[in-house]
């Protein structure tokens, strides 16, 4: 086994080595890594729903894609990131979270939290989440990936990923909203994330008696950056494989009221109606196909709404409340 520390603390670029391990690599592989504040999307869900879009870019929070499916988590410097890569001898999906936690259990018990495995695939201490893990299948390989806060900053994981539930309605995957805690708060000695990091490698060595650290060689980093920027950091990516979703919004204006309904396939606009109690010179229906056909991204749509005289439709209506209507 292949035991490597990721250089990179890039979200786009630690998923894609996760990718091109499995694609490329025979061995088996256990991968550490650390991401600069990002969210990570199961592979079903609903980009748009699942993040607050405002907080998001308001922080500079960058969106992935992973292969997985499950649901949305935070990614933070607090949070250590772990993915076990092995030949799929076709284990149950739940044998394998079990078998690719022990040594994270084992390592956290060591260090004197009293972790345990709960539900379908978290891991808690004193009933508190403390690692979420998913899977994905293919290439004869099981990728089987978790978090582990460690001192990630709650704050920003409940921000980040609040959304109101009623706006968006569709059939993709949901997060569930967990009580969540940090590692550092239940250990005996207050250790930095480097010791955790070191503590976690040592019991997966203990576990898997072939495993070996690993150097990324210059082309195992060439195709990571390769598979990152032209797959993995793209909007086709991140947002154009959101299932069909529809987006309701209602909002008051200083001169009445709106309704604004959406129709999003493959990330873009296809079906969108406004509906009322305002006046306007212009048919609403000449406003609604300047939209139609566009990719539902905010600086797309600020763009197309820069160049529409939005009072000529609806009287009193500034430019700026039309874009906040399309995604608050």
């Amino acid at each position: 086994m292949k035991c490597i520390i990721s250089p990179f603390d890039s979200c786009y670029r630690n998923i894609a080595g996760e990718e091109y391990f499995m694609s490329t690599f025979n061995d088996d592989v256990f991968y550490l890594y650390i991401n600069s504040p990002s969210i990570i999307i199961g592979r079903n869900q609903n980009a748009y729903s699942e993040i607050n879009q405002d907080y998001v870019s308001k922080h500079n929070i960058k969106v992935v894609r992973r292969l997985s499916g499950g649901g949305a988590v935070y990614h933070d410097f607090g949070n250590l990131n772990f993915s076990f890569i092995v030949k799929n001898d076709d284990r149950d999906i739940d044998v394998v979270f079990h078998d690719y936690t022990k040594p994270i259990l084992h390592a956290l018990r060591r260090l004197g939290a009293n972790a345990s495995f709960s539900g379908r695939n978290d891991l808690v201490i004193e009933d508190k989440k403390i690692s979420g893990n998913a899977q994905y299948r293919s290439l004869g390989k099981i990728l089987q990936h978790g978090t582990l806060l460690f001192d990630s900053d709650l704050t920003a994981i409940s921000n980040a990923l609040n959304v109101s539930p009623i706006k968006y309605k569709d059939k993709s995957v949901k997060s569930v909203q967990s009580r969540v805690a940090n590692i550092r708060d239940f250990l005996v000695d207050k250790i930095s994330l480097k010791d955790f990091t070191n503590a976690i490698l040592e019991a997966v060595f203990d576990e898997m008696p072939d495993a070996q650290l690993y150097k990324l060689s210059e082309s195992d980093i060439f195709a990571i950056l390769d598979l990152a920027e032209n797959k993995y950091s793209t909007w086709e990516w991140v947002y154009g494989n959101t299932p069909k979703f529809t987006y309701n919004n209602i909002f008051r204006f200083d001169k009445g009221t709106i309704e604004l309904q959406l129709n999003v396939v493959s990330g873009i606009i296809n079906g969108l109606a406004i509906y009322g109690d305002f006046f306007g010179v212009g048919e609403i229906k000449e406003l609604t196909k300047h939209f139609i056909g566009l990719q539902y991204d905010k600086t797309i749509i600020k763009q197309a709404i820069a160049n529409i005289d939005v009072g000529h439709y609806i009287w009193g209506l500034e430019k700026d409340a039309l874009l906040d209507g399309f995604f608050d």
